[in-house]
């Protein structure tokens, strides 16, 4: 079933080839001067105290910021730094200097973004090349938090040379480098920049994901053999971080599933590892109970189908739970339940079906908001918007260390980008939202015609000289049948083992 497929496999590489994005607002007035900035953004009043001469300074308050930072007191050093870098020229011997140590001193204060743009006017201004190594090794430490991918991805390591870098730093360079080619679809160009990452090492792996996720998308029917062991290969590589690894082995798994190959595809399940005292991935159960259905182990889908209901995984977006559940219960002959799981679906999404055939705006559905913020590219926006949110509250606290001037441009600067990240949030949110409503609305397209059918066999009627057989009387179970009295009790580590008891209610016509 190419569902799998679809709504998933794709999605699991995001982390490692990301969808373009629009270029930024922000390249400017975030990446630029920050007087420059302050005037953009300022009001006219504000904007002409900015372009005023600059003050003069004694220059030792630099020997004195670093004294306060090194002693840690990151609070006393930033805006003795920032008048620094405000009021001397970019000549200035410890210009970029200053820049570094005040991105790091913001940092340290837990204004990651704010930081972040200091080191990337480093790396775009090159005014010292004995700190660019440093700035970009302190930027590749954010891209493993929520950041802006446009200044940092695409503006800074996208755009380096690449002859004068450390290994390290320039192998993360080549690995973005990389993918940029991969998105407009340049396979050999890619191919050059992953070949100069140094073997053994962790983009290296993660280049091999993008490349083979990326053929997988541009793939025929007929999917090799070779790349499924390809993708079993990474699943075992310890270099890849637990999630990669867990998505490596979920293409082996969806794969073996399209090539109808069920046991591989269900070993491949069970080899995915969750962290400690996780919760469990409803994505993962769902997709094993339609395994384990192909398999025959109805009783098993039917357990795993149960595990969906706990309070953990009420809010997933699964509409193909409904329609695996009444699927069990026609072929068990089971007709009435199975018409309402089929219904079921229908009266938990009514309000987002309306929503869908009205053609209101879908992002304002409360669980299709929530399906789609859920996905790849969407998801990680959504990450960065809330840390700038959180990072805009926080910069309060320095109102009065922080004096007028620097605290009105971080203001400013923490503006323009939630609005531009807000505007890249939009916008992929609104791609997503279509990709979770057209499948609602497949699934409620299939249970409308499971519906239909069990209909036509509840009404049946018996074919002339045939006989029923009486109905056998199931026996209740003993008490050594049963390990415990389910009383919708849910425990992590006992979500895969339900077994669902329901036996099959098909009677054979036998002729006189």
């Amino acid at each position: 079933m190419k569902r799998f497929l679809v709504f998933s496999l794709l999605g699991a590489a995001a982390a490692f080839a990301q969808e373009p994005s629009a270029a930024a607002t922000l390249a400017d007035a975030g990446v630029g001067d920050a007087a420059a900035a302050a005037a953009a953004a300022a009001p006219n009043g504000a904007a002409a105290a900015t372009n005023a001469a600059p003050k003069k300074i004694d220059p030792k308050i630099f020997d004195s910021a670093l004294n306060d930072y090194f002693t840690g007191h990151p609070k006393d050093a930033a805006p003795k730094l920032f008048d620094y870098t405000e009021n001397l020229p970019s000549t200035d011997e410890n210009y970029a200097w200053a820049q570094f140590f005040l991105a790091k001193s913001l940092i340290e204060l837990n204004l990651r973004h704010a930081g972040a743009v200091y080191l990337a006017r480093i790396a775009r201004e090159r005014t010292n090349p004995a700190v660019l190594p440093k700035a970009l090794e302190e930027l590749q430490k954010l891209t493993d938090l929520p950041h802006d991918e446009v200044m940092i991805d695409e503006q800074v390591f996208g755009a380096l040379d690449l002859g004068f870098l450390p290994e390290e730093v320039a192998g993360y360079a080549h690995y973005q480098q990389g993918l940029v080619d991969l998105r407009v679809g340049n396979e050999r160009w890619a191919t050059t920049h992953f070949s100069k990452l140094p073997e053994g090492s962790a983009e290296a792996s993660r280049a091999k994901y993008a490349m083979l996720v990326t053929r997988l998308r541009t793939a025929k029917r007929d999917i090799p053999k070779e790349m499924v062991d390809q993708f079993f290969e990474l699943a075992k590589d310890e270099k890849l971080t637990l999630e990669a690894r867990n998505d490596a082995v979920l293409a082996v798994a969806r794969l073996r599933y399209e090539q109808q190959d069920f046991k591989g595809a269900l070993e491949a399940y069970g080899l995915v590892k969750l962290p400690l005292l996780d919760t469990g991935r409803a994505t993962l159960y769902l997709e094993e109970a339609w395994t384990r259905y192909q398999l025959g182990q109805v009783h098993a889908a039917m357990g795993l189908l149960t595990t969906l209901d706990a309070p953990s995984f009420r809010e997933e977006f699964l509409p193909d739970k409904y329609l695996l559940k009444a699927l069990i219960y026609r072929d068990l002959c089971h007709y009435l339940p199975a018409k309402r799981s089929a219904k079921e679906l229908t009266r938990k999404y009514a309000d987002s079906l309306e929503a869908v055939r009205e053609r209101e705006d879908l992002t304002k559905d409360a669980r299709l908001l929530r399906a789609a913020s859920a996905r790849g590219n969407t998801k990680r926006a959504k990450k960065f918007l809330e840390a700038l949110d959180l990072e805009g509250e926080q910069l309060g606290r320095f109102a009065g260390t922080f004096g007028d001037r620097m605290f009105g441009y971080m203001t400013r600067l923490y503006d323009l980008s939630r609005a531009e990240g807000q505007r890249v949030y939009t916008e992929r949110l609104n791609e997503s939202v279509r990709v979770e409503a057209d499948k609602l609305l497949r699934a409620a397209e299939q249970v409308r015609l499971m519906e239909y059918e069990v209909g036509l066999k509840l009404y049946e009627r018996v074919k002339r000289g045939s006989k029923l057989v009486a109905l056998i009387e199931e026996e209740p179970l003993r008490p050594e049948q049963v390990a415990f009295k389910f009383v919708d009790e849910y425990w992590n580590d006992e979500l895969r083992d339900f077994r669902f008891s329901l036996k099959s209610r098909c009677i054979e016509e036998t002729a006189r």
